[in-house]
């Protein structure tokens, strides 16, 4: 019996949420896919990366496109056009749109699409600060969304504010996959020092100044045992060079990172420290999950989901630099004791509810329901 087909779209700033070799061969078992990429000027992915996995499924086609131009250069309407024509193409019976709608030039492309089994997913309950252009996105969103009736989210906390705008959405809730960057090549030093690790890109609404601070608040109470790797790319890295008061502190590498070195960075630290202002869900926590790396957080919805107290990490009072600094000292402090047991636990946790074969059968019940409406 012939499989149904999805054509699944996808733009590079959220590949890493679907290359999941795993998810991706559970889904095919049941679905043929249509895999449209989405390069854009600055990609992060490659062709190469999908060799693999397309070479390991034969019932897996990939399409690439790349954008030439800036995300709102009008220019773009011709690329999006053409992508909505390449899905049309396909004839799918499912079309899984895993691109959000941020400028009006990809209107088009999604009105040329039939909408009976259309997924469009969503990263955000409702736009806020870390976004630009606010008003914008909050008129694209309606128009977009008030004509989709199938959305996937990731997060809880963000579907029940995504229902609050719009309530007659049927809603998904599937965790992001489990993000993995290979194996490291490298060991942690055995040297009595506690390493906490920030990485992703540094703007506002990640609140790296809060870490920084903290760990000059943490030396300047007798800490010495310890250090901040901070790892990234940073548009006004000056603001936050101004903020160290104790350079031999930290370990700084502010650029774009590439993926084949992330198992190493997470491989050499002892907790990740995400000390965000605000926050829907987090791909870096996916990271942090895969390599058994606890995580240091502020109490926000996002984070509070899915960061169980002493099961995965630690939560703070958002925006409280004395609050973050009492977690991290307890962290030191209760190393020796503590820290294999708070790694046993978060692994066991991890494979409990984010396992390759729950996520995946997640992804398989949702098409398998939208096909039947």
């Amino acid at each position: 019996m012939n499989k149904k087909k999805i054509c699944w779209i996808t733009p590079d700033c959220f590949i890493d949420c679907d290359l999941n070799y795993f998810n991706m061969h559970e889904i095919l078992k049941h679905y043929d896919i249509h895999w449209i990429v989405l390069f854009s000027r600055n990609n992060r992915f490659k062709e190469s990366d999908f060799e693999q996995i397309k070479k390991e499924n034969t019932n897996l086609t990939i399409e690439f496109f790349r954008f030439n131009y800036k995300m709102r250069n009008p220019k773009n309407v011709l690329i999006n056009i053409r992508i909505g024509k390449a899905i049309k193409r396909q004839a799918p019976d499912i079309i899984y749109m895993n691109y959000s709608i941020y400028s009006p030039w990809e209107l088009p492309m999604f009105y040329l699409l039939p909408k009976r089994h259309y997924i469009q997913t969503a990263h955000q309950g409702e736009a806020h600060i870390g976004m630009g252009h606010k008003k914008l996105l909050n008129v694209l969103r309606r128009l977009v969304y008030s004509r989709v009736k199938y959305v996937n989210m990731f997060s809880k906390s963000q579907a029940g504010l995504f229902q609050k705008h719009f309530p007659n959405s049927k809603i998904f809730k599937i965790p992001l996959a489990l993000k993995d960057f290979g194996i490291p090549t490298i060991v942690k030093p055995k040297d009595g020092i506690i390493r906490f690790l920030s990485f992703g890109t540094i703007n506002y609404a990640k609140n790296i100044d809060l870490l920084i601070d903290a760990a000059c608040v943490l030396y300047d109470k007798g800490y010495r045992n310890f250090r901040v790797s901070i790892n990234g790319m940073c548009k006004d890295w000056s603001f936050y060079q101004t903020k160290i008061k104790y350079p031999e502190l930290f370990d700084i590498d502010i650029r774009s990172i590439d993926n084949s070195e992330i198992a190493n960075l997470f491989a050499s630290a002892d907790y990740f420290v995400q000390p965000y202002r605000v926050v829907s869900q987090s791909g870096p926590t996916k990271i942090s999950f895969n390599y058994n790396l606890p995580i240091i957080a502020s109490n926000l919805p996002g984070f509070s989901d899915e960061i169980l107290e002493n099961v995965n990490g630690y939560l703070f009072e958002p925006g409280n630099v004395n609050d973050l600094v009492r977690v991290m000292a307890s962290a030191i402090d209760t190393y020796t004791c503590d820290y294999s047991k708070l790694k046993a636990s978060m692994a066991e946790h991890t494979e409990r509810y984010y396992s390759a074969e729950k996520i995946a059968s997640q992804y398989i019940e949702m098409f398998d329901e939208v096909l039947c409406r």
